[in-house]
């Protein structure tokens, strides 16, 4: 049996996921670089604030997400096993859009510490909403085509429902999480949780990417069995769903006071005093010695 070309290897699917690849990897890629000098700039910095750290954080988590985004939509676009290239897409779509996110919410911490941004901020902080409904109904958009194109018709229905259900919840605590400022405590800390987060959902993709890869291309030839659509329908949708809230989390709920760093003190300039008067400080030394003698020396 020959090679199948590329392009015509997934002509029996309504969605051609190859077709797509290749667009995504350069997009992962120039946001990466883009990532990347926005975090030379912030080391750079001479004056390092408290916000501008945890903007840093999310950067690079976020750098980290992309760059490997990257590389797994261009082994996708190499693909020649459209049941493979289908699975493998389902795990690069969700770093994708957590990825996005990420970015957004570096960029609200960056601006985080100049209270003349509250009105940008809040705009960032709308968007980052906007941005995780997007991502949520996105992902489960994804799911139900892969499973309409990889799963025999009729077998399972409970697992779209579950996709749904799933991706209806998210939906529901990110706009709880929008409208109840109760919710909206412990930022600083969650940021760090966020990026550990970000970071251990990206070597997780990394593993089961690297999986599916190594997987004989004669294991497809029948398709996709039920244990692995099943695991990565619903990996791609409830891991990126635990990702976004937790990024939510760790979004600013508004400007920080920053001191400016302190200088050091310079001495204070005087007047040149006229001739034959003393210097303030010895009159008050003097003032000073006296005041401090002994009274016996008075009498003598």
């Amino acid at each position: 049996m020959g090679e199948v070309p590329v392009g015509e290897a997934c002509e029996s699917v309504d969605w051609n996921p190859l077709g797509s690849a290749g667009a995504h990897s350069q997009l992962a890629g120039v946001v990466a670089g883009l990532v990347f000098a926005g975090i030379v700039m912030l080391i750079d910095r001479e004056t390092p604030r408290r916000p501008s750290a945890k903007a840093l954080t999310m950067f690079i988590a976020g750098l980290v997400t992309f760059a490997l985004d990257s590389f797994f939509f261009g082994v996708i676009a190499g693909e020649q096993t459209c049941p493979r290239a289908w699975t493998q897409t389902t795990v690069a779509a969700g770093m994708l859009g957590v990825g996005s996110l990420t970015l957004f919410t570096g960029l609200a911490w960056l601006i985080a510490g100049r209270s003349e941004f509250e009105s940008p901020l809040r705009l960032i902080r709308v968007t980052a909403y906007g941005l995780s409904l997007v991502i949520i109904g996105q992902l489960a958009v994804t799911a139900h085509d892969y499973l309409r194109d990889v799963r025999p018709e009729g077998m399972y229905p409970w697992l779209d429902w579950l996709v749904r259900a799933w991706s209806a919840l998210v939906a529901l605590v990110v706009v709880g999480h929008a409208f109840a400022p109760r919710l909206r405590y412990g930022a600083h800390r969650a940021v760090t949780h966020a990026a550990y987060l970000g970071i251990a959902y990206v070597l997780s993709c990394a593993v089961i990417f690297g999986l599916l890869t190594t997987v004989d291309r004669s294991y497809w030839a029948d398709g996709v069995s039920p244990g692995v659509f099943i695991a990565a329908a619903l990996l791609s949708v409830m891991l990126p769903g635990i990702v976004v809230v937790v990024q939510l989390m760790a979004f600013p709920s508004g400007t920080v006071a920053v001191r400016p760093p302190v200088a050091p003190a310079l001495p204070a300039s005087r007047e040149p005093s006229p001739p034959g008067a003393k210097p303030p400080a010895v009159e008050a030394s003097v003032g000073s010695e006296s005041s401090s003698a002994d009274p016996r020396d008075n009498t003598k």
